[in-house]
């Protein structure tokens, strides 16, 4: 073994670790810079008059986002900044969520509301006909019962190996070296 039991690089956190470590470092530690509900609401509906915020906020209605998912991507930004706990976040959801459905309604955007709507798995081929990249796509690709039939026959899936088990097993020479053995390895005295 030697010196190499010893070195803080091998071992890991020592237990307890922590709860030395400065619990300031994120914003989110810290009590919040706003505390009020109403506080929290017009926040938010402060930040739709930044430029920036309105026109992501506008492309994501347009695009079909769901309202659900906008607010609370609103949200979650406000809690990572620190100006305000998730408690006030869940409370002020609801305002935030009308006040996008009044701006939507006033720019004519049709919207989703994201109430009642049946989810949609995100493949890397919506996303791509949600930005306009992909016209054409074959049907049975996109079609997230396909999917589940073709694993459930084995034909894969995502977490299918990409080769058969018997040509992905180690030698006993290699699960040494990822062990951390080798026949090289000099003992420190």
């Amino acid at each position: 073994m030697g010196w190499k039991m010893f070195d803080p690089k091998t071992i890991g956190p020592i237990p307890g670790e922590n709860y030395t470590a400065d619990t300031r470092n994120y914003p989110w530690h810290r009590p919040p810079e706003i505390e009020t509900y109403d506080g929290t609401v017009e926040y938010v509906m402060e930040r739709m008059n930044d430029e920036t915020t309105a026109e992501i906020v506008y492309s994501l209605m347009e695009l079909g986002r769901p309202l659900t998912n906008i607010v609370a991507g609103l949200m979650m930004q406000g809690i990572g900044r620190g100006k305000f706990q998730i408690d006030m976040a869940i409370l002020a959801a609801g305002p935030v969520y009308r006040y996008l459905q009044i701006l939507a309604d006033s720019e004519n955007i049709k919207y989703e509301d994201g109430l009642n709507a049946k989810r949609t798995p995100i493949t890397s081929t919506t996303l791509k006909m949600i930005m306009g990249v992909v016209d054409d796509v074959d049907p049975e690709e996109t079609d997230p019962e396909s999917a589940v039939e073709a694993v459930s026959e084995g034909e894969g899936g995502l977490m299918a190996p990409a080769q058969p088990a018997e040509e992905m097993t180690a030698t006993a020479e290699e699960q040494a070296l990822m062990l951390g053995g080798s026949d090289t390895e000099e003992e420190v005295v």
